[in-house]
């Protein structure tokens, strides 16, 4: 997907923007999953929150990686809990990446 494609569905956001997003993020290898991860921030409504979530149980770790450093953009408390079960995950990025998102949203949230 082009990057004026990304900024294209930002701009529209919506259901059909964030189901697009999602797939792309879900099928993405590295750096590209940063692109999308990111945009679904940027969309930051519940659909894209959970269209992150669901990332978070990406099969590649970069994915998973990509979905918590977006999630810490979002900035949510309710997203915490979603991010600390993954402090066991197998990948060290990922589990490392976990670390300094817990320790930014309770930064954000104190």
């Amino acid at each position: 997907m082009r990057e004026r494609d990304i900024v294209e569905l930002v701009q529209h956001g919506g259901h059909d923007a964030v189901q697009k997003l999602t797939e792309a993020l879900l099928n993405s290898n590295w750096p590209d999953c940063n692109r999308f991860a990111n945009a679904l921030a940027q969309i930051g409504d519940d659909e894209a929150v959970s269209g992150l979530l669901r990332a978070l149980n990406g099969r590649r770790h970069h994915i998973r990686s990509a979905s918590v450093k977006a999630l810490t953009l979002v900035g949510s408390p309710m997203v915490c809990k979603s991010i600390a079960s993954l402090i066991n995950d197998p990948a060290y990025e990922v589990r490392q990446d976990v670390i300094e998102a817990l320790r930014i949203l309770d930064e954000k949230n104190e």
